[in-house]
């Protein structure tokens, strides 16, 4: 977007958007991030886990990217992302760039999955996109069993360690067949009333979900959310 109409969008980004300082930066991997970043704005806001927050990372533009805090400090006026940067759009372009110190433009927090409506055990299926979601998970007082499917399980089962997310864990290969996947999913199957959360792939948030329904030991309640799909961009 050039000429008028990517001033336009910088005039409206400054009514509708925040911003907030990168106050903090950790490469956890090649492709995930650990960000702090703060914000007189984030005192005023609600908060809840599973609520996104949305990043404009270019000027002339209204493009958001939407990512999901980890926690959330109103009295400090600071939260936390785990981002992972995949593809060669604006937003890993972004990443690759920011240093500490840098100013952003912020939309939120915004409604998405109310983690706090999960009720018993979890079930917490998904992939690398889902990461930041199992890290907010991790504020609330759940039991939790994690299934991740992943290109490369090996780094990525090294990220979740750095994130504290070790226990109950299984993570494996990423392949157009979900079989592999659904066994494990099985497998960690809890023996209690339990709520299965499932995000990430498009396809694989319907495999689950339709593989659940014959399950055993079905959950207690579905929640979900498809982050991408093959050939497609913008599903939140």
């Amino acid at each position: 977007m050039t000429g008028l109409a990517g001033r336009l969008a910088d005039l409206a980004s400054g009514a509708m958007l925040d911003n907030a300082h990168v106050t903090g930066l950790r490469q956890l991997s090649p492709e995930f991030i650990r960000m702090t970043l703060s914000a007189e704005a984030f005192r005023k806001a609600t908060w809840v886990p599973g609520a996104k927050l949305q990043l404009r990372p270019r000027r002339g533009s209204m493009s958001l990217r939407t990512y999901t805090p980890t926690t959330w400090d109103a009295a400090a006026g600071v939260t936390e992302l785990v981002v992972y940067t995949h593809g060669d759009g604006p937003a890993r372009q972004w990443f690759e760039r920011v240093t500490e110190g840098q100013t952003c433009e912020v939309l939120g927090p915004r409604r998405s999955i109310d983690l706090r409506a999960a009720t018993g055990p979890v079930l917490f299926v998904g992939d690398e996109t889902s990461v930041a979601l199992a890290r907010a998970l991790g504020t609330l007082p759940a039991e939790t069993s994690y299934v991740f499917e992943a290109r490369d399980p090996v780094a990525l089962t090294d990220v979740l360690a750095q994130l504290g997310i070790t226990e109950r864990l299984t993570v494996v290969t990423k392949d157009a067949d979900p079989v592999a996947l659904l066994h494990q999913c099985r497998a960690a199957v809890i023996p209690a009333p339990y709520t299965l959360i499932v995000t990430g792939d498009a396809a694989t948030v319907h495999a689950v979900r339709r593989d659940s329904r014959g399950w055993t030991r079905k959950p207690r309640q579905v929640m979900g959310k498809a982050y991408w799909a093959e050939g497609r961009t913008g599903l939140d």
